[in-house]
């Protein structure tokens, strides 16, 4: 072999490894390298998902010890719906409110809740003052118990009585 053919071929080698660099380049280390970004991305993801967490600890430390502290006994949902109704009509008649009609709405249940809702409709009529003391027993968050809906009218042959339409409902842990 002269010179020629030496340098021709130590230059054909050359080429060669390089094409074998470049095709195990992009078969094997650029999906590595690819993969090994990703992981890094979703690590730092991860990473401020605690971190957001540890941030809100104090103030989800706070609500589930409120929860702890008032969460209600299971029951069944007859019975949550029953006792609801019971309680505001009992309220109502306590401070002299006429009870006009009450309804036991369907309970909102979902298997998927913690919580499901007991619900009572109820039209009472009576003073603006006594109602709003009847609606701030009624409204008890420790109790679980929410007005959720509320619509207000003067009565036409009394302006000192308001007839009222309530939607109350009471959240509770269904029995097992």
């Amino acid at each position: 072999m002269n010179s020629r053919e030496k340098r021709l071929s130590i230059f054909l080698v050359v080429v060669l490894f390089l094409i074998g660099n470049v095709l195990a380049l992009k078969k094997f280390y650029l999906p590595k390298l690819e993969d090994a970004r990703s992981e890094v991305e979703s690590l730092e993801a991860g990473l401020e998902q605690a971190e957001f967490a540890l941030e809100m600890e104090g103030e989800m430390k706070a609500e589930m010890d409120w929860l702890l502290k008032y969460e209600p006994q299971p029951i069944p949902s007859q019975k949550a719906e029953s006792q609801l109704e019971q309680l505001a009509n009992r309220e109502a008649q306590r401070r002299g409110l006429t009870v006009g009609k009450r309804k036991i709405q369907p309970a909102i249940v979902d298997s998927h809740l913690k919580y499901h809702r007991a619900r009572v409709e109820l039209q009472v009529s009576g003073s603006e003052h006594i109602l709003y003391q009847w609606l701030d027993r009624l409204h008890s968050p420790p109790d679980f118990r929410a007005v959720t809906f509320m619509r207000l009218n003067p009565k036409r042959d009394d302006d000192t009585q308001v007839d009222c339409q309530v939607v109350v409902e009471q959240w509770f842990v269904p029995e097992a």
